[in-house]
């Protein structure tokens, strides 16, 4: 039996071209993009997903109180995981470790050689907690010495050839102006992709006090604190243990801090939080492309849907023939479920054949590797969603071809009232809503990321470069820079803490001036500088001036922007007095607001201070034109000034076009999408084009007989399509809107959403529809009448 479905499935695949074409087209193409998006989910569900104490393994977050608001932090005092593990029996492992961020580059020597290299400090159950398998060395010793380190695997096999000869051997680390020897203690396994910590060696956090004392405080600083409770811990009633264990430890603390936990594998998907609670992260774009994936396959259904019924009538007298035989409705079901999984498989054929020819363009447009991880898992997922596209592509065709009676088969009527008629143009219907709804959605979010990219950030990112300070570059930073603004096309060097963009550093204590409510919690980011900062940055003064050695004063003064002047409620604030840390400051200029994070946030207070053995990186403005020459020759000096090392650098403008990374993700892949879910549509409504017009045939006949032109046939045939995308453009304006005004409110700047967008795209959608429609009309409206009622 099932042999012959099988073969009677083929010959109607044969029978049918064009029709099989089409759906193959359909189905394979949506089959693809389902299998790239999942691909792509499941390698963001796997992130830090792969730690055996995941479900016991916890990141430490704080909740300050500012400005009448909660804000949310990562950074906690590098003394709160020994005070955490000392006073909270439940806790089996607590490790504080200084922020990744702040260690890119280290500079790694041994025997008369230098290499760059990415490390941390971290506690001393750092290998117990996590689960970096070590080759060699014990977990529970490896970072018992304040002089030890341990490598990865492919740096131990880069310094040493192997991890065998590593352990024992002695190097030097050099990070700006501090350094140590340490011994080789382990060989840890190389970090999987999948983790957020990718470190290429580890040094004990006790290292980092002898050089900062300050590190051993608890009550606040930039540092990560982890925990591992023990298990059967109550994890609501630890919350509440946990919660004020900063302010009972210290009374005076400068701003209300309460402490909680927040399980390290969902730190990845759900970072976001707004006034304490969270609110989303990286899982909405998850959600997003489920859904985007859900609805290309349903419209891809649609049109198996659709151009089935369409060939329905064709198909009558075998239906008949086999129901006269005695036939059962189950069995027709059956045989036409068949053929729709039949054709679900062979498009999954050639849906596998795209996903491997797409999959390096893909990696690209999603910014890492996107890796095929050969399961049960995978194997059962692809089985499944083809078997699910199978059975819903081919259960209406199935319920619809099978339901009519052998007498009105026999009397060539082949039903399709006026029930099933709307039916089916709803479904198209649907189809447009939903390309119409991605069309406007990829010109907003295109629109949008091209306002935030090329909105003035308040300082000009272009044709800067920076690299971290190294060697005598850190120890001999006024001569480096003397000499390098001589270098023919640099207009100006100087030094900073960190990255003007996104800076890693947090708020800094309290700023206190004259007239400050005692209630008010507003905080401060600050940045160390050196001189001409601000002026290679290109950061416009609104009053007063920049840091100048002509004042010998100046270090004894700080810079303020715009909103923090405005919070603080100063009028003409150059000369007046702040305090910072409680030492007198004096503001000596003001400058306009910059945006140093992301257009999703307000600017907030900024303080300059003139700290120069503070400062870690060397920023460089070019002249615009000739900068490989200009980076050649800086190259060249950095050699001769810094013999050992080489010049590694990145450009401000890529640093800032980061923030945006998964908006462009999001915004790229809506584009192909929106394209995809037009082609998709438009051979939908192929389908119900070819069924009306395979109905109608005899009608067309009459209407050229009678003096109908072409046109007129082309009017009559098109008028009730337009009447269905013009259904969809009313439905899914009001939808797209809202969606889209949902997600520009993620946005502190952005663009107006216009009716422009909506016009837009409802034209598309109506060009693509009769263009569509004329393809297949206009072969009806030239047939001959002859031809037409032949039958007659």
């Amino acid at each position: 039996m099932f042999r012959h479905y099988l073969q009677i499935t083929l010959r109607n695949f044969r029978r049918f071209k064009t029709t099989f074409i089409i759906n193959l087209v359909g189905l394979s193409t949506g089959l693809a993009v389902a299998l790239l998006i999942y691909l792509w989910i499941s390698g963001e569900l796997r992130v830090d997903g792969f730690h055996e104490n995941g479900n016991r393994l916890y990141q430490v977050m704080v909740n300050r109180e500012q400005d009448g608001r909660i804000n949310t932090v990562t950074g906690t005092g590098g003394g709160l995981g020994d005070a955490l593990q000392s006073d909270m029996p439940e806790v089996e492992y607590a490790v504080s470790m200084t922020p990744p961020e702040w260690f890119k580059k280290f500079n790694i020597g041994w025997t008369n050689e230098v290499m760059g290299a990415s490390g941390n400090f971290v506690g001393k159950d750092y290998f117990r907690m996590f689960s970096f398998p070590l080759i060699r060395g014990n977990a529970a010793s490896v970072l018992a010495d304040k002089n030890s380190v341990v490598l990865s695997k492919r740096l131990a096999e880069q310094l040493f050839r192997s991890a065998d000869n590593a352990v024992g051997k002695t190097l030097e680390w050099k990070w700006l102006s501090f350094m140590k020897t340490c011994t080789v203690s382990g060989v840890y396994a190389d970090q999987p992709e999948s983790s957020t910590q990718q470190f290429d060696f580890v040094l004990p956090l006790d290292a980092w006090k002898d050089f900062v004392p300050a590190t051993a405080d608890f009550r606040s600083g930039p540092f990560q604190t982890f925990v591992v409770l023990k298990p059967g811990t109550d994890l609501p009633q630890f919350q509440q243990k946990i919660e004020n264990f900063i302010a009972q430890k210290d009374k005076n603390t400068p701003f209300p801090s309460r402490l909680f936990l927040s399980k390290y594998a969902d730190g990845y998907l759900y970072g976001n939080y707004e006034n304490g609670v969270q609110s989303g992260g990286r899982i909405e774009y998850v959600r997003l492309f489920s859904i985007i994936a859900a609805f290309i396959l349903l419209i891809a259904c649609i049109n198996f849907m659709n151009l089935s019924t369409a060939k329905a009538s064709r198909r009558m007298k075998e239906i008949g023939i086999k129901k006269a035989m005695g036939a059962g409705r189950h069995k027709l079901i059956f045989q036409f479920i068949g053929e729709s999984l039949v054709m679900s498989f062979a498009a999954l054929f050639i849906a596998l054949l795209l996903v491997a020819l797409f999959l390096p363009q893909f990696d690209r447009i999603a910014g890492r590797a996107v890796a095929i991880h050969f399961s049960w898992q995978l194997v059962l997922a692809v089985l499944g969603i083809t078997m699910a596209v199978g059975i819903v592509a081919g259960s209406y065709p199935a319920f619809y071809l099978s339901r009519f009676g052998v007498a009105s088969i026999l009397r060539a009527k082949s039903g399709g009232g006026q029930g099933e008629s709307w039916v089916r143009k709803g479904l198209v219907a649907f189809q447009f809503t939903v390309s119409i709804i991605f069309i406007v959605g990829a010109m907003v979010l295109y629109q949008q990321l091209q306002f935030v990219q090329n909105k003035q950030p308040g300082f000009d990112k272009d044709n800067v470069i920076y690299f971290e300070m190294e060697g005598r570059v850190a120890e001999r930073t006024d001569a480096f820079l003397s000499e390098l603004k001589t270098i023919p096309g640099v207009v100006n060097a100087s030094t900073v803490q960190q990255n003007i963009i996104m800076p890693a550093f947090l708020p800094g204590p309290g700023v206190q001036w004259d007239g400050k409510n005692a209630d008010d919690r507003i905080r401060f980011h600050k940045m160390p500088v050196n001189y001409d900062a601000l002026e290679t940055l290109g950061i416009e003064m609104a009053q007063g001036r920049t840091f100048s050695k002509n004042f010998g004063t100046d270090s004894t003064g700080v810079i303020l922007n715009q909103a923090a002047i405005k919070m603080m409620g100063i009028t003409d604030p150059v000369g007046k007095t702040i305090y910072l840390d409680n030492n007198p400051r004096t503001i000596i200029g003001v400058t306009k607001d910059f945006h140093y994070n992301s257009m999703h946030e307000q600017v907030q207070p900024f303080l300059f201070s003139l700290q120069p053995q503070a400062t870690a990186l060397v920023m460089v403005r070019m002249k615009k034109h000739d900068q490989p020459a200009t980076i050649s020759r800086m190259s060249e000096f950095y050699g001769r000034f810094n013999p050992g090392y080489t010049l590694n650098f990145n450009y401000m403008d890529t640093a800032y076009q980061q923030q945006y990374t998964l908006e462009k993700l999001v915004a790229t892949l809506s584009r192909y999408f929106t394209v995809l879910a037009i082609v998709i549509s438009c051979l939908g409504l192929l389908g119900l084009a070819a069924f009306s017009v395979e109905r109608r045939v005899k009608e067309i006949g009459i209407r050229k007989v009678l003096g109908a032109s072409n046109g007129n046939i082309f009017y009559v045939l098109s008028a009730g399509f337009t009447k269905v995308v013009l259904l969809s453009i009313a439905v899914s304006i009001p939808i797209s809107y809202l969606l889209m005004k949902n997600w520009l409110n993620g946005f502190a700047y952005r663009i107006a959403l216009t009716p422009l967008y909506f016009m837009a795209a409802a034209i598309i959608a109506l060009l693509a529809a009769w263009f569509t429609i004329g393809v297949q009309t206009a072969k009806a409206a030239r047939a001959n009448p002859l031809h037409c009622l032949k039958d007659e």
